[in-house]
């Protein structure tokens, strides 16, 4: 009979041996035990000193805590028994764990406290409604399991540690401090002073945020944390709202050779990928003579040392910026002094006088002039004395020349002096060797957390890990692997039920939830917020809030309002340790100027050489008249730009862009619609997407398309387009060229962002790079106000025509043909399908119904000598073609015949272009 685990623990020289034995004799007299074993056939005899054997254990009632043995939780304990010193836990499927009791706890839940209650209550009413992608509930093409995801993770959220960072955020606790931490930091990855600092309040605080604007490094500071963590032992989990953030940090902790850290997790297809090619560690060159304490005493020598420069480099970086400014603005006024006609102005001793004394004398005038003292006594008397100024006859004839004179000089000492200024900070970085040291520190940094890592992975024995194993072997695996990188909403799918992480680091934070956020916080000890308030938000789906039962929570768990970025902002406001990157790499400065001026109150700091790119900034407006289209039938629906996407393709396209290839360029858009237009238009490595698909990436050259006309649907949607998150994420996109391609006067006259970078533009570039599309439209006459070139078109139109559109054509066939190289054609209208067919021989049955139920055609050119069709034209009016299913399908008919029967044809949509240029050239090739 087997021994009742339940009522007996047999310890075998201090290990619980209960399970295998079968029956167990204890010999008082000869002080010896007798051990049978359920594999064996013998009986096994220990001195009694070997074996203790406890009975009359007593049942320890969980009262709605979790078990934990040292920081590994216990899944699913049924029967927790205290045998004094031990401690054994019976789970429910029957196997039993036994630990020292002093490794043994039992975490209160705070998951049962009314307030935390009540926030998670609400949270996962709304996850019954949403899904992981934040897609409509009304989209029927989102898969019932991405429904049901987040639903089923709020679902089991039925603990919450104390000391984990969701019971601090959801009962409002201090956030704790950890001083100790930021000792012996490393930047193996390279630093600046805002990273430094960065990286300095993660490592101390329980929970910070890092604002990351766009191209200031936020990889770059992540990894830094990274590495600082695994060297300290600490297991960290970096998760965003998509894989493709996490696995930017794969690929750049892989490329520097410290892949095997990392595991991707979270959702199967990315276990299934992991464990079916586990990284293996390769350190074995890694053990460098260099002793660790040598090593920290380099790199602190090297922080003294670095710690001034990094300031002048600063300085020198923010100096040429304002260089920068002061250039254009001197650009500015030459144009206006250039117009005003200049005449041999009166030579003052003011014009040897620095930029101080010329502005005083600039301002004194000026105020003379408005008070009438100019021709005062004490006014003249001052100027002599104060200035030099004795003619003070001729310095009120020649007053306009005079003061441009001095203001042309003022612009040459200031851009002077600036030059010289930062010419000296260059000198002083060069002198010091700045580059070669900062090359050190990072090196000296690499060599300490390469040599920590040798000495934490070169001795793991080899184990076998599978999904199905590393769970209940979590303790040996996250020591393996201590990075661990998901999605938010899959991160605790990633990690046994209960556990805590020592740390999660949480990118692209301005796009993640309260509830994808909420499942991360329980899951760690330490968070690090990394986002930013000016990049887009997370997508949410403003229907669920009527559809919810649960009490609304306080203002700063608000689903409908907050990230969980700007949700931890509003909580702990200055009580949050909060360090924004303020050196900016990505960008040509004309770019990420417009940013930092619009958004970012001049804090931004460019490092990228303004020679990046001679011409940074151009827009492309599109001819007069109203090119907007809304798809409301069929599958495809929303809006679109046809006119737009034809300049990007016939101007901008055909203009040097400065790039080798295409895939250095993309085409960004608020719309889906006209992003999939794009994508069927544009060379196939031109990448098309939305601006909140394009956060997180870049390109060399970027496109944007705004979409809107000034008609009442544009009008309708400029909230959604004038975003400034939106302009500020599209914008920062691009590293050598920004090309903005618009309405020619709705976004100036109606917007807010976009009109203030239409006007950035314009001032930055002395309106040079601003192009008037040449790309026009026969059917732009449809419009109140259409491009000059139309006017003798416009006056040949009958305005009686029943379809104007029809009429547009008519007009410019007619124009056409009767230029000399295209006489020999004429056309007719509205020409039977059946008419143009020497026979139905090729038809399926329902193209012949479609022939024989009177199809027409609207013009055929043909040839005037034998009556030939050279070219069918049809008119294709937008709402009776294209936002028509039906009639799309005729169409397809229609063109399928002609084809068969090869006779060309040239479909012309009214919201189209270049009717003449393409009539023109079919016309030309037959010839």
């Amino acid at each position: 009979m087997d021994i009742d685990i339940k009522e007996i623990m047999v310890l075998v020289d201090g290990e619980d041996k209960t399970q295998e034995i079968r029956d167990i004799d204890c010999d008082t007299e000869n002080k010896t035990v007798g051990i049978d074993y359920k594999k064996g056939t013998k009986i096994y005899q220990y001195p009694h000193s070997r074996v203790a054997v406890i009975k009359n254990p007593k049942e320890i009632k969980t009262d709605g805590k979790a078990a934990y043995i040292n920081t590994m939780p216990v899944y699913e304990p049924e029967l927790i028994l205290d045998f004094g010193e031990r401690i054994r836990i019976i789970q429910k499927n029957g196997k039993a764990i036994t630990t020292d009791s002093k490794s043994f706890s039992l975490i209160k839940n705070e998951a049962e406290c009314q307030s935390v209650k009540q926030i998670l209550d609400y949270l996962k009413d709304i996850s019954q409604y949403t899904s992981n992608n934040s897609s409509d509930i009304s989209d029927k093409s989102v898969n019932r399991e991405e429904q049901v995801f987040l639903r089923k993770e709020m679902e089991q959220l039925k603990f919450v540690h104390p000391k984990s960072v969701l019971s601090c955020y959801l009962n409002r606790q201090a956030i704790n401090l950890r001083t100790s931490d930021t000792e012996n930091i490393i930047f193996p990855f390279s630093f600046n002073l805002s990273q430094k600092a960065a990286l300095e309040n993660a490592m101390s605080n329980s929970i910070s945020v890092i604002a990351g604007p766009p191209g200031t490094g936020k990889t770059q500071t992540i990894l830094n944390i990274i590495s600082n963590l695994a060297i300290r032992g600490k297991s960290v989990a970096v998760v965003s709202n998509n894989n493709e953030a996490v696995k930017n940090v794969i690929e750049k902790m892989t490329d520097k050779g410290y892949g095997f850290l990392t595991a991707l997790l979270g959702n199967v297809s990315n276990q299934d990928a992991f464990f079916a090619k586990i990284p293996i560690a390769s350190v074995d060159e890694w053990n460098y003579e260099e002793q660790q304490e040598e090593l920290v005493e380099k790199i602190e020598d090297l922080n003294i040392k670095l710690k001034e420069l990094l300031e002048i480099d600063r300085k020198k970086a923010q100096l040429l910026q304002e260089l920068r400014a002061w250039q254009l603005e001197q650009k500015h006024f030459e144009k206006y002094r250039s117009k005003q006609g200049v005449v041999e102005t009166l030579k003052l001793p003011l014009f040897r006088a620095n930029q101080d004394r010329i502005i005083s004398f600039l301002a004194e005038t000026s105020l003379a002039k408005e008070l009438n003292q100019s021709g005062k006594l004490l006014y003249k008397i001052k100027l002599i004395f104060k200035y030099g100024v004795i003619n003070h006859k001729k310095l009120q004839q020649q007053e306009l020349s005079i003061l441009l004179a001095l203001q042309k000089e003022f612009y040459r000492l200031q851009v002077q002096k600036l030059e010289n200024e930062a010419a000296i900070l260059e000198n002083k970085l060069k002198d010091a060797s700045f580059d070669v040291l900062l090359k050190l520190h990072q090196q000296h940094s690499e060599k300490l957390f390469r040599k920590s890592l040798y000495k934490s992975h070169s001795g793991l024995p080899k184990t076998y890990f599978c999904k199905i194993n590393f769970k209940a072997r979590f303790d040996e695996f996250i020591k393996r692997f201590p990075v661990i990188l998901s999605t938010t909403h899959s991160l605790r799918r990633s990690i046994p039920h209960n556990y805590l992480l020592d740390y999660v680091i949480i990118d692209e934070a301005s796009q993640v939830d309260l509830i994808t956020g909420t499942l991360a916080f329980s899951c760690c000890r330490n968070v690090i917020i990394v986002g930013d308030e000016k990049q887009l938000p997370q997508i949410v789906n403003k229907k669920i809030e009527a559809m919810l039962k649960t009490e609304q929570p306080p203002p700063e768990y608000n689903y409908f309002l907050h990230s969980i970025l700007t949700s931890v902002i509003s909580l702990y406001e200055d009580s949050l340790s909060r360090e924004t990157l303020r050196e900016h790499y990505r960008c040509h400065p004309q770019i990420i100027g417009f940013c930092n001026q619009k958004y970012y109150d001049g804090k931004l700091i460019p490092f990228t050489n303004p020679e990046l790119s001679e011409c940074p900034l151009m827009i492309y407006k599109t001819s007069e008249g109203n090119h907007m289209r809304r798809v409301t039938k069929g599958e495809k629906k929303g809006l679109y730009n046809q006119r737009e996407l034809d300049v990007t393709v016939g101007e901008i396209l055909n203009n040097s862009l400065g790039v080798e290839d295409y895939k250095d360029i993309g085409f960004v858009t608020p719309y889906r619609k006209q992003a999939n237009k794009a994508e069927s238009l544009l060379p196939y490595d031109i990448e098309s997407d939305t601006v909140h698909k394009y956060q997180g990436r870049e390109k060399k050259v970027m496109i944007m398309s705004t979409v809107l006309d000034s008609t009442r649907d544009g009008k309708r949607g400029l909230s959604f387009v004038d975003d400034p998150n939106m302009v500020n994420v599209a914008v920062s996109r691009a590293i050598k060229q920004f090309i903005l391609t618009t309405n020619h006067d709705f976004f100036l006259k109606k917007s807010e962002h976009i009109g203030d970078l239409m006007r950035y533009i314009q001032y930055n570039t002395l309106d040079k790079n601003i192009i008037d599309s040449k790309i026009i439209s026969v059917f732009d006459l449809l419009y109140k106000r259409y491009s000059d070139k139309l006017i003798p078109l416009k006056a040949k139109m009958d305005i009686n025509a029943k379809w104007q559109s029809e009429e547009a054509l008519r007009v410019l066939l007619e124009d056409i043909l009767s230029e000399p190289q295209y006489n020999r054609y004429s056309y007719t209208r509205g020409m039977l399908l059946r008419n143009l067919l020497n026979n139905v021989d090729l038809l399926t049955y329902e193209e012949l119904s479609f022939v024989n139920n009177r199809a027409s055609l609207d013009f055929v050119v043909f040839y005037k000598q034998d009556k030939g069709c050279a070219l069918v034209v049809e008119v294709d009016g937008f709402e009776f073609h294209e936002n028509n299913p039906e009639q799309l399908r005729r169409d397809a008919l229609k063109n399928a015949i002609l084809i068969k029967y090869k006779v060309p044809f040239l479909r012309c949509a009214t919201n189209g272009s270049s009717e003449r240029e393409k009539i023109q050239r079919i016309l030309t090739d037959m010839n």
